[in-house]
């Protein structure tokens, strides 16, 4: 998350709404193992939590990183609309560059309150020639966004190799399918949310979802995010927990395809973006997000081996389709993800949690 400067110029996150139990994981303590436990523990029961960075070298790295990269993110929306225009998603062949504000609908069916820009880690990197163009406060700050990047990689390896050992799985077994030599679907996404300054502004500000890679990395500083308590359904306003957000700390989230691979032991949960809290309604709200996913070609059969529940072969996939599909790339699943909710097969919910790890071991009671 941005430093406390960021966080002292603004108003503070208030304290009469219910605020979800998110535990604050240390990246220092998960690089000496002593936190492995705990954040093992947080992955199974709701699939959040906070990762404070103070104290470690590449830690203390993102919070300058995160600082310096508000400002990009900043001088990229406050471009006039014909301008970001230039650079529009072209969906749904391109999901790369702008989306308006109001261009998608939230659960209500009423239009969205952000705007985003949504750049490819590949392109930024490298992986992928030749660059996409960007505006000018993109194109002229690339090692900041490289500098982002590559310490949001390490950070994201620390987090797979210490589950992937947690649930006595080879410890780059979930490293090796995020290689960034390998062209994926990451992105980076600055994302700025209107101010909430009349009645009809207290909403959705974005649709409820579950995200379909494998770690977020989210840094804000204003509230506005909410997660779903398990137990309650999306239509029950009572469920949603605003996510307070910590100067130091990244939010971090699982995605479905760690629940893909675990057979459901890791849990994805359902999220989505409202107003911010109390005096912070009046303000504009700003979010860098780091959307991690697998290479390309990563096999998303569900993993064998260590803690992971066996299965048989027709529910490795976790889709309808049953039986004998053999080896699904990330791409191909993916993409029947996106059919599916298309079509009404499937629909946006948390995924995963509470199933019983090999061993006996249930991974979160209740």
């Amino acid at each position: 998350m941005a430093s406390a400067a960021l966080f002292e110029a603004q108003p503070p996150f208030p304290d009469d709404v219910t605020v979800a139990n998110i535990p604050k994981i240390s990246l220092s303590k998960l690089v000496d193992g002593s936190d492995a436990k705990a954040m093992l523990d947080a992955c199974c029961k709701l699939g959040f939590f906070l990762l404070d960075l103070n104290g470690d070298t590449v830690g203390e790295k993102m919070i300058k990183d995160i600082d310096a990269i508000f400002g990009v993110a900043k001088q990229t929306m406050e471009l006039d609309t014909a301008e970001k225009d230039k650079y529009a998603m072209d969906i749904p062949r391109d999901y790369l560059g702008y989306k308006k504000l109001g261009l998608s609908k939230t659960d209500s069916g009423s239009p969205d309150r952000c705007e985003f820009y949504n750049i490819s880690r590949d392109h930024l990197l490298g992986t992928v020639t030749p660059a996409r163009p960007t505006p000018p406060p993109i194109s002229t700050q690339t090692a900041t966004l490289q500098s982002f990047i590559t310490n949001g990689q390490t950070i994201q390896t620390t987090i797979l190799d210490t589950l992937a050992s947690a649930l006595g799985l080879p410890p780059a077994k979930f490293k090796d399918l995020h290689s960034p030599s390998h062209p994926s679907g990451t992105i980076l996404r600055f994302l700025r949310s209107k101010p909430a300054t009349t009645p009809e502004d207290l909403r959705t500000t974005f649709v409820s979802h579950t995200d379909v890679g494998t770690i977020t990395l989210l840094a804000n500083v204003l509230g506005g995010l909410q997660v779903l308590a398990p137990g309650f359904e999306p239509t029950d306003e009572t469920g949603w927990q605003w996510v307070r957000p910590e100067p130091g700390c990244l939010i971090v989230n699982l995605g479905d395809a760690m629940v893909e691979w675990t057979g459901g032991v890791l849990r994805s949960n359902l999220h989505r973006i409202n107003f911010s809290p109390g005096e912070q309604r009046f303000k504009e709200r700003y979010s860098v997000v780091l959307l991690n996913r697998p290479y390309y070609e990563a096999d998303m059969r569900r993993m064998e081996g260590g803690r992971i529940p066996a299965v048989e072969v027709e529910e490795e996939l976790g889709l309808e389709e049953k039986g004998g599909m053999g080896r699904v790339t990330m791409r191909e699943w993916e993409l029947r993800k996106m059919a599916a909710l298309k079509e009404g097969r499937d629909c946006a919910a948390s995924r995963g949690g509470g199933v019983p790890m090999r061993g006996g071991e249930v991974a979160v009671e209740g």
